[in-house]
């Protein structure tokens, strides 16, 4: 049985965050469309639930700390699963974004990812001013604009951060390794490596390799490389490395292209948040938290309590 401030949470989330309608949230929750009217007012007034969430309002205590504990984070949230799954990487978005919001101090630097969930994650920040904060991007870019583009995610995050911008110029995915290694001789992009390196808090996604993963739809990976990484064990990718099960990095010509940080650089960023969500996300989730490459996760709530299962059970993050 939830207490009335939960369910008065539940229902702000829902409606506020979600974009739920109060009539679908009565039949959900069992309650009367006259309640969750009330309740949807109480969140708006009490300011509980805004346009950026307040996230030191906790949904799921016991996954967070059962995550925190287990995999020894630094912070988790986890936030309700939405009824919609077509919606689970907005509201882990939106939450990604207020998380670091809340943690980012003026002059600090923060570096980027990309992907679905980075794209939506602009929507949660709460907007400053002469901060003196740096946003520098982790990835390469694509040869089209558009909002996943990690040069157009980088430049939204510091538009609504009023932070200088630094992007790595230079494609996701070279054409070949020696390409790829021409790209990391260059000077500056070692410079916004460097930058890079030494950020402050770093925010990326994790992918998988099912057909309708970013990479693939977006065409970064081929169908032989998808099939490749599969067959060598790769369970997908955080912060641009393919990962096997068990959080080692698969030997595969496609991490060789990458241009990017190597693990023992990220791993020296000091909070290193991976935002991410749903079924497909729980293997390259666990791969990322056996890797020791992620000091905090925001995901939701199934997501969470599927990677706490699977330990539980000893069985293989695939």
């Amino acid at each position: 049985m939830r207490s009335d401030r939960e369910l008065k949470l539940w229902v702000g989330w829902l409606h506020l965050v979600e974009g739920a309608t109060q009539d679908s949230i009565a039949g959900r929750l069992g309650l009367t469309r006259a309640k969750v009217n009330r309740y949807v007012a109480a969140c708006r007034e009490e300011g509980l639930i805004r346009v950026s969430v307040d996230t030191s309002l906790r949904f799921c205590f016991e996954a967070e700390s059962a995550l925190t504990a287990r995999y020894g984070l630094t912070a988790a949230y986890i936030v309700p699963t939405p009824a919609d799954r077509d919606a689970v990487a907005g509201v882990i978005g939106v939450a990604a974004g207020a998380f670091v919001s809340a943690r980012l101090a003026p002059g600090q630097t923060l570096a980027l990812g990309w992907g679905r969930t980075l794209d939506a994650s602009v929507r949660g920040l709460e907007p400053r001013s002469a901060g003196g904060n740096v946003v520098v991007g982790l990835m390469g870019g694509l040869p089209r604009a558009g909002s996943i583009n990690p040069y157009d995610i980088a430049a939204r995050y510091a538009r609504q951060l009023d932070a200088a911008c630094y992007y790595l110029i230079a494609p996701i995915l070279a054409e070949s390794v020696e390409a790829a290694e021409t790209f990391r001789t260059m000077r500056m992009v070692r410079e916004v490596l460097e930058r890079a390196a030494g950020a402050d808090h770093a925010l990326v996604g994790a992918g998988d390799l099912h057909q309708a993963s970013t990479e693939i739809a977006s065409g970064i990976l081929t169908r032989a490389d998808q099939q490749r990484l599969m067959r060598a064990g790769a369970v997908g990718n955080v912060f641009g490395i393919y990962l096997s099960a068990a959080g080692e990095v698969v030997d595969d010509p496609v991490n060789a292209r990458r241009v990017q940080l190597d693990p023992a650089a990220i791993r020296g960023i000091p909070n290193r948040i991976v935002a991410a969500g749903g079924p497909e996300k729980v293997a390259i989730l666990r791969a990322a938290l056996a890797a020791g490459l992620c000091t905090g996760l925001v995901s939701d709530l199934e997501t969470a309590e599927a990677i706490l299962k699977a330990e539980a059970l000893g069985g293989s993050a695939r």
